[in-house]
């Protein structure tokens, strides 16, 4: 009964996140196909990505616009935008750089005040 609710949870969780067509077989799997998925929000600015959250590993570029964020992290502190953040944001950028980092204070007002409740610390 117990693995049949657990299972079931997975599922939920699953269906929740828009993963129903991942196949998991296990709870582990479940946790990091929900970690992966996406969470659209806006950038105000076009920004340098970096390999790591700070200021000093600059990767590519992000453009503008709606851009999707896997989850988010603590690293530097960065002011920018009206906003003072230590918080970033782990992507895929326009310029081909997979799992690299944006400070949150490049978003939109709106997305910048939301964007820690709807991602997932990494």
């Amino acid at each position: 009964m117990r693995k049949h609710r657990l299972r079931n949870s997975v599922i939920g969780v699953l269906a929740a996140t828009g993963l129903v067509g991942i196949a998991c077989t296990s709870p582990a799997q479940a946790a990091s196909a929900q970690a992966r998925s996406k969470v659209y929000l806006t950038t105000s600015v076009t920004q340098w990505t970096h390999y790591q959250p700070n200021l000093h590993s600059h990767a590519g570029t992000l453009y503008a616009g709606r851009n999707y964020f896997y989850c988010w992290t603590a690293g530097d502190w960065y002011s920018n935008n009206g906003h003072v953040s230590g918080a970033w944001l782990r992507t895929d950028d326009d310029t081909g750089h997979t799992n690299v980092y944006v400070n949150m204070v490049n978003l939109s007002d709106a997305d910048f005040w939301r964007a820690q409740d709807l991602l997932p610390q990494c």
